[in-house]
């Protein structure tokens, strides 16, 4: 039997996510330098930080993707997402980051709310099923 497609989107956009948050703390955790100079941060401090962000965020990927099984993992993505957005937007207004870090919460708040649509459209399909 197919799966419906409002389930077969939603399982798409979390495994997607997953798959940029495990990539982007592989990459920090790796090469952290390497990936800041990348994305246009102009970082001098010692390279510690980032790779522990990189860990963090490698092991967020997981659980995201642990969500595909765990359907109660997607709340935890979706506040997850939520809080970033709100973090990064507010290290903008009252910190001293560089400008990519705009585009980072936006880009952070549009796979949450993507994924939160998704999983309100499968619920609501199968309410009126």
């Amino acid at each position: 039997m197919r799966k419906p497609l409002r389930q077969v989107t939603l399982k798409l956009l979390v495994l997607a996510v997953a798959s940029h948050s495990l990539a982007a703390g592989i990459l920090l955790l790796l090469v952290p330098l390497w990936t800041l100079k990348l994305v246009g941060w102009d970082y001098t401090g010692h390279a510690f930080w980032p790779s522990q962000a990189g860990l963090f965020l490698a092991l967020l990927g997981v659980a995201y993707a642990s969500a595909i099984r765990l359907q109660a993992l997607i709340w935890f993505l979706i506040l997850s997402k939520a809080s970033a957005f709100v973090f990064l937007l507010s290290s903008v207004v009252w910190l001293d980051t560089p400008k990519v870090v705009v585009a980072m919460a936006f880009g952070d708040g549009l796979m949450g709310l993507s994924v939160a649509l998704a999983l309100w459209k499968q619920t609501r399909a199968v309410d009126s099923a």
